[in-house]
Parts: C-alpha cells; sequence; structure tokens
C-alpha cells in the first residue's frame, strides 16, 4: 500500500510525488551542482556544447543500437581556485589542479567527465576518460583513489507546495580532507563540515580563488 504524504494541500500519494519528480527530470527543470578537482588550469568560465556518442553498458545495452548519433549536450564550468602542489609526473616537478563548479545542462552518460576530458582537463580519478599519471600520482600523494566528483546541490521546485527547494551535500572524509591540504578552508563553507582535520604537515599549496 503506498505510504501517505499529509500536508496544508491534503493527502498525497508518494507515487504521485515521485511521478511530479520525475517530470521535473525530465523537463530539465532541476539545476544540479558538482564540484570537481581536474587537471591543470582552467581559467574563467563558460558553457561546453559538445554532442555525446551514447555510451553502451556492456549488459544493460547489450541489444542497443550501436550506431546512435551524438547527442546535444551542453555543461557550465566556473573555475573556483588554482592549486599547484610538489607532486612529481612525467618530466615536471609539479602538479596543478583546478576546484571547478560543474553543472550540466543536459542529462547524457558521463557528461561532465567527457566534457572535462573534451577540455583537455579531466577529472582526478577518473580511470575511463581522464589521466591515468596524474590519477596515480595524485592518489600516491593523498592517499585518495576515488573520482573527485562531488554532486553538492541540486535546486527544484518542491512537488507539493510548489517553493523553491535547494539541498546541499557536503563533503564526505575524503574532500574535506584534500580541500583541507589545498589550502581551500573558508572558500566553500556551505560544503565543509563542522570542523576540518588537522594540518597534513605536507608542503603548503599555492593557492588563489579566481
Amino acid at each position: 500500500m503506498p505510504k501517505l504524504l499529509s500536508n496544508k494541500l491534503g493527502v498525497i500519494h508518494s507515487a504521485e510525488v515521485a511521478h511530479l519528480m520525475a517530470q521535473q527530470f525530465e523537463r530539465h527543470q532541476v539545476n544540479k551542482q558538482y564540484l570537481a578537482v581536474t587537471r591543470g588550469y582552467l581559467e574563467g568560465e563558460g558553457t561546453i556544447d559538445y554532442a555525446l556518442t551514447p555510451e553502451r553498458d556492456k549488459i544493460a545495452d547489450k541489444f542497443a543500437n550501436p550506431d546512435k548519433e551524438p547527442q546535444p549536450a551542453q555543461s557550465h564550468y566556473q573555475a573556483l581556485a588554482h592549486v599547484e602542489m610538489p607532486i612529481a609526473v612525467g618530466h615536471y616537478p609539479t602538479s596543478r589542479y583546478s576546484l571547478m563548479s560543474l553543472s550540466p545542462q543536459t542529462g547524457r552518460k558521463h557528461q561532465l567527465r567527457r566534457h572535462m576530458a573534451h577540455l583537455r582537463h579531466p577529472i582526478i580519478g577518473d580511470t575511463t576518460h581522464g589521466d591515468l599519471r596524474h590519477n596515480r600520482g595524485f592518489a600516491a600523494a593523498f592517499d585518495c583513489g576515488r573520482l573527485m566528483l562531488h554532486a553538492c546541490r541540486v535546486a527544484l521546485a518542491h512537488p507539493v507546495t510548489g517553493e523553491p527547494l535547494v539541498i546541499d551535500a557536503r563533503w564526505d572524509d575524503s574532500w574535506q580532507q584534500l580541500m583541507e591540504r589545498f589550502g581551500c578552508r573558508g572558500l566553500l563553507p556551505a560544503y565543509e563540515r563542522v570542523e576540518f582535520a588537522g594540518p597534513s604537515g605536507q608542503n603548503k599549496a599555492l593557492y588563489h580563488t579566481m
């Protein structure tokens, strides 16, 4: 039996709420924002308008048409900070990273990962579209081998009241510790924990906001 939600507008089935939510996603009325750490310095902000060929899953898309045309895809990006760390990769004694705010305007599979790779600034930890040498160096230096892409905010209309609804997700431990070592404390207080981890003992990053 479906669960009931009681509110000042009456009693609404949870299935109805789910349907209203799904409609917002289908109509691209939901704003999704991500934070990412990317390779190199990417300046300013802009919109990537680059069509993507559908990526097929070996199991789920086993019988799908392999010759689908590229689909329109747009993503907005904004540089929040640049960091240079004493991590040697290849012939370079240091490595440069950008802390980025990313917002997909369409919903293609792995869209943000593929768009950042298209700009030659792949997301750190991306084993499919990224830079494997930088991934290895980053993982060894920071004890963090994960994809550095964090879904930080969803903004939509409340499915019952229609009022604006914004949901923020704070960093997990790996993000929290990395931002501390990057020198980014206080840059994005909405996503910080109550307390940062202690100093890491590593060389201080070269850091500036945009």
